[in-house]
């Protein structure tokens, strides 16, 4: 994503807008994948786009003054997600890594929201963040369990 964000709702855009994009490429990989892979595909793309559009749902509804918060000097340093999660090739991985791969994704997005969290300098921000990370945590280790126990782990 082009967008350099710099507020806690610039975050949140990019967030749920990397979570839509890696939902899309699971489901579209899944119409691709071999048998093995196909269902383990097609159930991470529909929590991919719960997690999507619960994190929009966050956005939409959050008081204002918390998502005006400028995060940008961490933003400025740190890559939210390091590379374009629609040219991830899901369709030519094994079970096995595509729930590595999935994991990784979902540790980047813990740490982001925990790194925020202990940067958050007012309470309004700071509980906002930890509402966001429990989120990402719950859904990242359910996406974790999930891709693990459907490859065979």
């Amino acid at each position: 994503m082009a967008m350099k964000p710099q507020t806690l709702n610039d975050i949140l855009t990019v967030t749920q807008g990397l979570h839509r994009q890696l939902a899309d490429n699971l489901a579209e990989s899944a119409s691709e994948a071999p048998e093995a892979s196909k269902q383990l595909l097609a159930d991470m793309a529909e929590h991919e786009d719960d997690l999507a559009r619960t994190v929009k749902i966050f956005q939409d509804e959050a008081d204002l003054a918390p998502v005006a918060t400028w995060f940008y000097l961490y933003t400025d340093r740190h890559s939210i997600v390091e590379r374009d999660l629609s040219k991830i090739p899901f369709a030519n991985m094994t079970p096995d890594e595509i729930a590595r791969e999935l994991a990784e994704l979902h540790n980047q997005f813990i740490d982001l929201f925990t790194h925020l969290h202990e940067r958050a300098e007012a309470d309004s921000p700071r509980q906002l963040l930890s509402q966001l990370l429990e989120l990402e945590t719950t859904t990242g280790q359910t996406v974790i369990f999930e891709s693990g126990r459907m490859a065979g782990h």
